[in-house]
């Protein structure tokens, strides 16, 4: 199966997950909901960045009063009772492993772009705290190989014949519906919400996996002075899955269930003004409740967020993910994307 040229990489048909149904490929990227998480971390550190510098500072009482101790800030952001919030973001990067394989490694550029409305009924003072519930719905486009010209070769399973296909093929898109309740309370954090997600192919729209999601989430920040902080957290979750396409006959639709726990540590440093640099380690264990499948995942990354403007946001980013797992058709595997994204925040 192997061919000479350089653009084109055998992928096992078990490996992808992929399906050929009838003259049109059916493009089921095995991972596709793990490229939609990480995008979302993505942009979980966006906001994390954009909370340290909308932290107040506390005015000096007389002069001279910080020569000693520094400038003193209030450990708690500013409440800003938000009514809608929209956003719209585009992230432009190149991977080196597209399809997560452990061989064969396939690097692709990618652009992922979201659209994402939210209605926010807060904040409301809860027991010495601030309870924010949020509504909303987010819309993102996946789109691989904009200005390269690589291609794979694909299996058809019901006659084993070969395909080469372009890297576009396994464009998707990922729709979802979410709700969610945050409690802060001076520098803890308490989450909880859903999510109902959707996947489909770019060809005929058709889906190829959904999930329902409760999720949970600890938090504690720490801001070491005015421009340094940390956050350290935990975040849980459970998936109720559902997939179209399964690897093996013998497999239930919902082999893809599983229970995620996360340790995230994400550091901020306002460098000045308008640039803010954090660097970011999750460490997040899964356990499949369908099959005899466990997974460690660690991330490490180190992200530059611009702020333009209070609605405008400019970031670079490089992260490198590590797969370490003991499923029978799921494989190790490494990770490295390096790219850029434009963020425009409207609240109102």
């Amino acid at each position: 199966m192997n061919k000479s040229s350089t653009m084109q990489k055998p992928i096992l048909l078990l490996t992808l997950g992929l399906s050929l149904a009838g003259p049109a490929l059916h493009a089921q990227m095995a991972g596709a909901n793990l490229q939609a998480d990480s995008m979302q971390q993505r942009r979980q550190l966006t906001e994390t960045a954009l909370a340290l510098r909308d932290t107040n500072s506390v005015p000096s009482l007389f002069d001279g009063e910080t020569d000693d101790v520094g400038p003193q800030s209030v450990l708690l952001a500013r409440a800003r009772r938000i009514h809608w919030e929209a956003f719209a973001d585009a992230q432009y990067f190149h991977t080196d492993n597209a399809f997560l394989t452990d061989h064969n490694r396939q690097g692709a550029d990618v652009l992922v772009s979201t659209a994402q409305a939210a209605l926010s009924l807060g904040p409301v003072k809860v027991a010495d705290g601030a309870l924010t519930p949020r509504l909303g719905y987010q819309q993102q486009w996946f789109n691989y190989d904009l200005i390269g010209s690589g291609r794979v070769t694909v299996i058809d399973p019901a006659t084993f014949s070969t395909k080469d296909v372009k890297l576009n093929t396994f464009d998707f898109s990922a729709g979802t519906a979410f709700g969610d309740l945050a409690w802060r309370c001076e520098n803890w954090v308490v989450g909880a919400g859903a999510d109902f997600r959707r996947l489909l192919d770019s060809g005929n729209y058709r889906e190829f996996y959904r999930e329902y999601v409760p999720r949970w989430s600890l938090r504690r920040d720490f801001l070491l002075c005015p421009n340094v902080g940390i956050s350290l957290g935990y975040e849980g979750d459970y998936r109720f899955t559902e997939t179209t396409v399964t690897p093996n006959p013998g497999y239930p639709d919902n082999y893809n269930d599983r229970n995620d726990h996360s340790l995230v540590l994400v550091g901020s440093w306002q460098v000045c003004r308008n640039a803010i640099l954090q660097p970011y380690y999750r460490l997040q264990y899964s356990h499949y409740t369908q099959t005899h499948r466990d997974d460690v995942l660690n991330s490490v990354g180190l992200a530059l967020n611009c702020p333009l403007g209070e609605n405008v946001t400019l970031r670079a980013f490089a992260g490198y993910d590590t797969l370490h797992t003991d499923g029978y058709l799921a494989k190790n595997y490494g990770k490295l994307d390096l790219g850029g994204g434009l963020n425009l925040t409207v609240r109102f």
